[in-house]
C-alpha cells in the first residue's frame, strides 16, 4: 500500500490497518526486498488476520521472486528475516508471526511474474481482470434459472428512489417459499455497487435464536466497516452501530425477520445510517413492518400459471413429461416457487407409474401449510438420505461441502450420493463458492421433524443444536441413547459449570460431538465409543477417558491403537504431552496425521511408514523428534513436512513409487544424507533442504526425478553437493536432469568442483542462486545452460573469472563480487547489452561503458523521443563515501512531459565498493498502455526524464528508525539506444527548443568527477 495522502509524522500503521479492515480485496506484491520492511510484514500479518476473520479476498503477486522463496523464506527472504532476527532477540513472537504470514500468503493462489514471461502491462491487465471477477464473486448467490425475477426487481427499484439522499427502508413481504430471499439477493446484486458499505444478513430469524442479536450486530460491523468488535449484549451494540454507520452510505439487507426487537436492535431508525443508505427487510409478517414504521412494502406475488409452467419446463428439460402432470403440480403448488421445485424434482425421481400416486399424496395436503406439502418429499427419502438431510439442515447449512462430506462420511453415510440426491430433489443447493445451502423453509421442516420426536423433552430428540436445549440436557445429566448429534457453539455464558464428569455416559448413540468456545471444568470420565466425530476446542484434559477406544491411562505416552478402522484423521497439533507416536497399524484407514509443534515428541513408530492410505504427514517444529520410520511405503502420500525438526538426522528409505507427493520439506533438520531411493518419489516438484547444516551430498537419483522443478538448499553450510553415484569411480557419469529447474544454493560453501558438478547435472537450470559462496571461476559448462535467465552471484567475493555466459541470461546480480577481473566485467557488460536487451546486470565498477550514447552527472538524465517510447538501456553508477561499506535504498522513476511514474519498488543494496547497475528500461515499465497514450496524446516530441530516487526515509520509517540516515550516492547516469529496435532520428539528447548540439563529456573522465548526492 502506498498512500501519498497520509501526512508525514502521522502514525501510519493504524491508518493502513484501518484501510485493510475496510477493504474487500488485498493485493500483496512480493518483491525481492519485501521482507526487509518491518512495515510491510506488519501489514501482511494484518491482511492474513482479516483474510481468516472475514471474507477478505487476498491476491498475492510474486514480482520477480519465486513463490517458494516467500513460502520457505529462502534466498533474499531468508537473509532479510535473519537480519530482523538479529535485531529482535526479545521479540521472537512477532518474528514468528511474520514467518507464518509469509507462508500462508505464499500458499494462496497468485501470480508469479518473471522477466521475459510476458509484458508487464499484460500481466497487470490479468490481475485487474481477476480483481474485477473477484468483485463479482462477492455478489450474492442467485440460482441459474430464476423465473419472474427480473420483472419483480424492476418493480422494487423505483421504491428505493436511488438518487434520493434520504435514508429509505422498504419491506419485501410474502409467505414462506415465495422467493423473498432470492429476490433480495438479485436486488443486492443489482444496486450494491452504489454503496460504501454492504451487508446481507441472512436468516435473521434462525441466527438470532441460535447466536443472539449481539452476534448479528457484530456481523454488520464486520461487513460494513471491517471491524471485529466483541459485544456483550445488544444494548451495548446499538450506540456502536450508530457511531460506526451514521457517516456511511450503507446497503443493509435483513433477511427473514420475524420479531420487532430484531429490527429495533439491527436497524432501529433511519438516523442510524448515513445519507443515501437503503435498508431492505424481508419478512412473512407485514404487521412487524408496520410496527417499525415501514410503510414502503412490496408484496411478492405468487407465480401465475405461465411462470409456474416456465419453471417446471426448465426442471423437466431432463425428461419429457405429460402436460396433465404439470397442470396438477401447478395446482397443488399454489403458485409457490419452492414447492414447484420440490414437487417437480420429486416426480422426476420416480417412474411414470408412480406419478399419479405421488400427486395423490400432494392432493391430500395441498390445502394445508406449505410445510406439509414439502414433508411429502422428505417422506420419499430413504433412511440414509433422511439422516443426511436432517444433519445438514440442523447443523451444516452454509458450511463448505468438503467439510460436511468429511464429517458425514465418518459416520458411515454414503455422503456424496446422498447430497446429490438431495440436490436432485431441490432440497439442497451448492453455491458457486462450494457451500451447502438450504431454503429456510426447508430448514424449518427439518427442525420441526426433529422437535416432533419429543416436543417437551430435548433429551429425547436425535439432534440438539439450540444452546438452551444442549445446556438443559447437560445440566440435568439427562442424556440417553436417543441423542445422535450435539453441537454447542456460542455458549451464552461461555463455560459449563457444575456438570457431572459422566455427562456423556448414557449417550450411547452419540456420533458427532462438536463443542466450541466453552470451558468445561471437570476431567471427563467417559466418552461413548459410538463417537465418529469429536471436535472440542479447549478440551479440559490432556488425555481422553480411559475407556474411550481403549486409550492409555498414561497421558504422556500414547499406547497402541487397536481396531480403529474408521479413524481417518488424527490431529495432535500443539499437544505437548505426547512423547511418542505409538503403533498405528490398528488404524489402517488413517488419511491425515498432524504432529506440528509437538515439542516433546521424540519418536514416530515404524508402523506409520506402512499406512498405505496416509495422505498427509506433518511434524513441523517437533524440536525433539529424533526417530521416524526407517522406511516409507506410503503410496498415497501427498503432503510431507519435517521442517524445523532440528534433531532429526535420518530420512527413511522409500520402498514404493510415490506419485502424488509434490513437496518434501526438510528445512532446518539435522538430516545427514538422502537415500538413493528418493528417486521413487516420482511426483516430487520441490525439495526443501534449507539450513540442513549436516547434509553433505545428494544421491545421483535426484537427477532422474521426472517432475522436479526446484531445490531449495540455501545455508546448508556443510553442503558441498558432492553427487553420490552408484559407481564411485565414475563420479561424473550421471544422467543430466531433464527438467527446467530452479536452484537455490546460496551460502553452501560451494567450491569450483562442486559448482562444475552442479551445472553439469542441472544443465536445464532456469534460476540459479549461488550467492555467498567460495568458488573462484564460473565454469565454461555454464554456456550449456541455455534456459538460464537469472544468475545470482551476490557476495561471491572470491569469484575472479567469468569467461562466458548463456545467451538467454537476463538477470545477473554480481553485487560485491570484488575479485572479478576487468575482463570478466567486460564479458558481463558486452554480452548483456551489445547482443540483446531486456536484461539487468549489477557488478562492481565506477564508469559508464564507452558504447553508451549519452551520460549525465546531474540528478537525473533526460532525452526527447517521438512516435513511440524508445527501447533503451539505462546505466547508473553508485558511489561510496570514504570507501566505507555503504547501505542505501532506492527506486527508479520516469517523468514524461511532467507526469511522474514510479518504475520499481524500493531496492535495498549494501555495497563495499562502487557499483554499476545496467538495465533495460522496459523491464521496469509496468504500464506500456500509459506510455502509448501519453505519446499519442502529446503528438510530437516528448520530454523524458529518468531518475534514481532515494526512498531511505520510507525504509527507515518502516523499520521504526528516526533521525540521521545514510545518503544515496549516484555518480553518473547513462543511456544507450538499441539501434536494431529504434529509428535514431526519433531520439534526441538535446533540447528540442534550442536544438543545441549535444557535446558528450569524455567518458574517460567520468570516474574522476565529484560525487553527486541525492
Amino acid at each position: 500500500m502506498d498512500d501519498e495522502m497520509i501526512k508525514r509524522g502521522e502514525q501510519i500503521s493504524p491508518t493502513i490497518f484501518k484501510a485493510i479492515e475496510q477493504s474487500r480485496t488485498a493485493i500483496i506484491v512480493f518483491s525481492k526486498t519485501y521482507a526487509s520492511s518491518k512495515w510491510c510484514l506488519q501489514e501482511l500479518v494484518k491482511i492474513i488476520a482479516c483474510y481468516k476473520g472475514k471474507e477478505l479476498v487476498v491476491l498475492p503477486v510474486f514480482y520477480k521472486v519465486d513463490p517458494s522463496e516467500v513460502r520457505q523464506q529462502t534466498g533474499s527472504y531468508g537473509r532479510q528475516l535473519a537480519m530482523h532476527e538479529e535485531k529482535m532477540m526479545d521479540n521472537e513472537k512477532e518474528l514468528q508471526s511474520w514467518r507464518l504470514a509469509l507462508r500462508e500468503a505464499a500458499n494462496l493462489a497468485g501470480w508469479p511474474f518473471r522477466d521475459g514471461s510476458e509484458y508487464e502491462y499484460e500481466f497487470i491487465k490479468r490481475i485487474a481482470d481477476t480483481v474485477g471477477s473477484t468483485s463479482k464473486q462477492n455478489l450474492s448467490y442467485v440460482e441459474d434459472y430464476a423465473v419472474g425475477l427480473e420483472s419483480r426487481v424492476s418493480k422494487i427499484i423505483p421504491r428505493l428512489q436511488m438518487p434520493d439522499p434520504n435514508v429509505i427502508m422498504i419491506g419485501i413481504c410474502g409467505v414462506g417459499g415465495i422467493g423473498k430471499t432470492t429476490l433480495a439477493r438479485a436486488l443486492y446484486n443489482s444496486i450494491s455497487q452504489e454503496f460504501e458499505g454492504l451487508c446481507f444478513l441472512y436468516d435473521v430469524r434462525e441466527n438470532s435464536t441460535k447466536y443472539g442479536l449481539a452476534y448479528l450486530q457484530q456481523v454488520i460491523l464486520s461487513d460494513v466497516v471491517g471491524e471485529n468488535i466483541k459485544l456483550r449484549n445488544e444494548n451495548e451494540g446499538i450506540p456502536i452501530l450508530i457511531r460506526k454507520l451514521q457517516d456511511k452510505r450503507v446497503l443493509l439487507i435483513l433477511d427473514d425477520v420475524d420479531k420487532l426487537d430484531q429490527l429495533k436492535n439491527l436497524a432501529g431508525a433511519c438516523c442510524w445510517f448515513g445519507w443515501g443508505s437503503r435498508i431492505v427487510i424481508t419478512t412473512r409478517h407485514k404487521d412487524i413492518l408496520a410496527a417499525h414504521g415501514v410503510g414502503n412494502i412490496y408484496d411478492v406475488p405468487r407465480f401465475d400459471y405461465y411462470e409456474a409452467l416456465q419453471l417446471l419446463s426448465f426442471i423437466a428439460s431432463k425428461r419429457p413429461t405429460p402436460d396433465g402432470v404439470w397442470n396438477r403440480a401447478i395446482h397443488y403448488s399454489n403458485g409457490l416457487p419452492l414447492v414447484l421445485k420440490v414437487i417437480g424434482s420429486d416426480l422426476l425421481e420416480k417412474s411414470t407409474d408412480e406419478w399419479e400416486v405421488s400427486l395423490d399424496r400432494y392432493a391430500q395436503v395441498c390445502n394445508q401449510e406449505t410445510q406439509s406439502i414439502l414433508e411429502v418429499s422428505y417422506d420419499s427419502l430413504n433412511e440414509c438420505e433422511r439422516r443426511i438431510f436432517l444433519d445438514i439442515a440442523c447443523f451444516f447449512n452454509g458450511e463448505p461441502l468438503p467439510y460436511v462430506e468429511e464429517i458425514l462420511s465418518a459416520c458411515g453415510f454414503y455422503t456424496k450420493y446422498g447430497i446429490e440426491r438431495l440436490k436432485d430433489r431441490s432440497l439442497l443447493s451448492i453455491t458457486p463458492s462450494g457451500n451447502l445451502m438450504m431454503h429456510d423453509h426447508i430448514i424449518d421442516i427439518a427442525m420441526k421433524i426433529v422437535q416432533q420426536e419429543s416436543p417437551i423433552y430435548p433429551c429425547k430428540r436425535s439432534r440438539l443444536w439450540l444452546p438452551e436445549d444442549v445446556l438443559q440436557v447437560l445440566d440435568e445429566n439427562s442424556g440417553n441413547d436417543k441423542i445422535e448429534v450435539m453441537i454447542l457453539d456460542n455458549l451464552p455464558r461461555g463455560h459449563l459449570e457444575n456438570l457431572s464428569d459422566k455427562i456423556f455416559k448414557e449417550m450411547k448413540s452419540l456420533r458427532i460431538l462438536i463443542i466450541k468456545d466453552a470451558i468445561y471444568s471437570e476431567v471427563l470420565q467417559h466418552l461413548p465409543n459410538s463417537l465418529r466425530v469429536l471436535d472440542w476446542s479447549g478440551y479440559p484434559s490432556w488425555c481422553l477417558p480411559l475407556d474411550f477406544v481403549n486409550l492409555p491411562s498414561n497421558c504422556l505416552i500414547l499406547n497402541q491403537f487397536k481396531n480403529m478402522k474408521c479413524l481417518m484423521r488424527m490431529d495432535f497439533t500443539y499437544c505437548n504431552f505426547i512423547r511418542e507416536v505409538p503403533d498405528l497399524s490398528g488404524v489402517p484407514n488413517l488419511i491425515k496425521l498432524y504432529l506440528d509443534n509437538c515439542i516433546n515428541v521424540t519418536k514416530i513408530h515404524d508402523s506409520v511408514g506402512l499406512l498405505g492410505n496416509l495422505k498427509e504427514l506433518t511434524a513441523t517444529r517437533c524440536t525433539n523428534l529424533k526417530t521416524i520410520p526407517v522406511a516409507f511405503k506410503l503410496s498415497s502420500l501427498r503432503v510431507l513436512s519435517f521442517s524445523e525438526c532440528s534433531r532429526l538426522a535420518r530420512f527413511p528409505e522409500i520402498l514404493c513409487k510415490i506419485e502424488n507427493l509434490a513437496h518434501v520439506n526438510l528445512w532446518q533438520t539435522a538430516i545427514e544424507e538422502l537415500p538413493f531411493s528418493i528417486g521413487n518419489v516420482t511426483g516430487l516438484v520441490v525439495l526443501t533442504l534449507m539450513d540442513c547444516a549436516r547434509l553433505d551430498k545428494l544421491p545421483s537419483s535426484i537427477f532422474t526425478l521426472p517432475r522436479l522443478q526446484e531445490i531449495q538448499a540455501d545455508s546448508c553450510k556443510g553442503f558441498g553437493i558432492s553427487i553420490e553415484c552408484e559407481d564411485n569411480n565414475k563420479l561424473l557419469s550421471f544422467t543430466v536432469c531433464p527438467n527446467k529447474i530452479h536452484l537455490y544454493l546460496s551460502s553452501c560453501s560451494l567450491t569450483d568442483e562442486h559448482l562444475f558438478i552442479c551445472l553439469s547435472g542441472f544443465a536445464n537450470v532456469v534460476h540459479l542462486d549461488i550467492s555467498y559462496n567460495n568458488f573462484t571461476v564460473l565454469p565454461q559448462c555454464i554456456k550449456e545452460c541455455i534456459h538460464l535467465n537469472t544468475l545470482l552471484l551476490t557476495n561471491c567475493n572470491q569469484l575472479q573469472e567469468i569467461s562466458v555466459i548463456p545467451s538467454k541470461l537476463k538477470d545477473i546480480d554480481s553485487l560485491n563480487c570484488t575479485s572479478l577481473t576487468s575482463q570478466s566485467q567486460c564479458v558481463l557488460l558486452s554480452q548483456a547489452f551489445h547482443e540483446t536487451g531486456e536484461k539487468s546486470v549489477m557488478l562492481p565498477g565506477s564508469s559508464i561503458p564507452e558504447w553508451f550514447d549519452h551520460c549525465s552527472n546531474e540528478r537525473s538524465i533526460t532525452f526527447y523521443a517521438r512516435e513511440r517510447f524508445p527501447s533503451i538501456c539505462v546505466c547508473v553508477v553508485f558511489g561510496m563515501l570514504e570507501n566505507l561499506p555503504h547501505h542505501f535504498v532506492v527506486r527508479f522513476c520516469l517523468n514524461i512531459n511532467g507526469h511522474k511514474m514510479i518504475l520499481s519498488p524500493c531496492s535495498s543494496l549494501s555495497i563495499v565498493k562502487e557499483h554499476v547497475w545496467l538495465f533495460d528500461l522496459s523491464t521496469l515499465i509496468y504500464n506500456n498502455h500509459f506510455l502509448r497514450e501519453t505519446f499519442e496524446k502529446h503528438g510530437c516530441w516528448n520530454h523524458v526524464e529518468v531518475s534514481c530516487e532515494d526512498c531511505q526515509d520510507e525504509h527507515l520509517m518502516a523499520h521504526g528508525v528516526h533521525g540521521a540516515r545514510r545518503i544515496t550516492i549516484v555518480k553518473w547516469y547513462g543511456i544507450h539506444v538499441y539501434r536494431q529496435e529504434n529509428i535514431m532520428n526519433d531520439v534526441l539528447f538535446t533540447s528540442v527548443n534550442t536544438m543545441e548540439t549535444f557535446s558528450q563529456q569524455s567518458l574517460n573522465d567520468i570516474s574522476n568527477n565529484e560525487v553527486m548526492q541525492i
